[in-house]
């Protein structure tokens, strides 16, 4: 029972502890910049260039689609339609990478805070 009360204890501190991390604002920007940090960092920069690209492409086949001849609007139309999916995709893509590289970082600090609270428990 003794235990339970010390285990108790030690839970509360780390919560607290948590949730001093937690209230940490984190923006943005830096969300973004951590998905830089990680395995995929060189496919992640690659990602960002062939956005880049499509949005150049996509702001072309806007300004051809309004400026085309009746003739052409349709092809003009399918090519807008098609680069606005492939932006779409690859900016979601980007921001799912984002999140997964986030959520390990976490889960790897979690995976920490209870070893050291293991640790502690151990040496009472």
């Amino acid at each position: 029972m003794n235990e339970d009360k010390e285990i108790a204890r030690l839970l509360a501190r780390q919560n607290a502890d948590i949730d001093r991390l937690m209230q940490e604002e984190q923006g943005l920007p830096a969300v973004l910049a951590a998905g830089f940090k990680g395995g995929l960092s060189g496919l992640m920069r690659f990602a960002y260039a062939v956005a880049v690209v499509l949005a150049i492409t996509l702001f072309y086949c806007g300004y051809r689609f309004i400026t085309a001849p009746a003739a052409d609007l349709v092809f003009w139309g399918v090519l807008l339609l098609l680069c606005f999916q492939a932006q779409v995709g690859t900016k979601q893509w980007i921001w799912l990478e984002t999140q997964r590289a986030g959520t390990m970082r976490e889960l790897k600090k979690l995976q920490l805070a209870i070893e050291q609270l293991q640790s502690e428990v151990r040496q009472q």
